[in-house]
């Protein structure tokens, strides 16, 4: 039981970095054939405020959460499990936090800067209540 919550805890983190990475690129690709999707609102905030927390916890020296919670939970077990290991080779870069933080700036200015040039839409659904 506790190798299943260790990686689902890590295919969560997974998860939310190819969320933040991958709109970093779908949005101008979105809006350039018109795709709705990335035009939403909801989505195009959550996106930004992720990237503003990741940026913020490595500008402040602040270890992810997930990262706290998979690291104390993986610290009782003797090996990793296959999902475990290759996500964590995905995520984790052994760089030094500078680079993170400086990185991370530079890819949460380029989301700013997103906003202005494509700018979200309010959502249908929302309008109607």
């Amino acid at each position: 039981m506790l190798v299943f919550i260790i990686n689902l805890i890590i295919f969560s983190h997974f998860l939310i970095v190819l969320f933040i990475t991958s709109l970093i690129f779908l949005i101008p690709i979105g809006y350039r054939f018109n795709w709705e999707i990335f035009k939403n609102k909801i989505l195009r905030l959550l996106h930004l405020l992720l990237m503003t927390c990741v940026t913020l916890e490595a500008i402040l020296g602040i270890t992810c959460p997930l990262t706290s919670f998979e690291s104390y939970l993986s610290g009782t077990l003797e090996e990793k499990t296959f999902i475990s290991y290759w996500l964590g080779k995905i995520i984790y870069w052994n760089f030094p936090s500078l680079f993170f933080g400086i990185l991370y700036s530079l890819c949460l200015a380029w989301i700013i800067i997103m906003w202005k040039i494509y700018p979200p839409k309010n959502n249908k659904v929302l309008k109607k209540f």
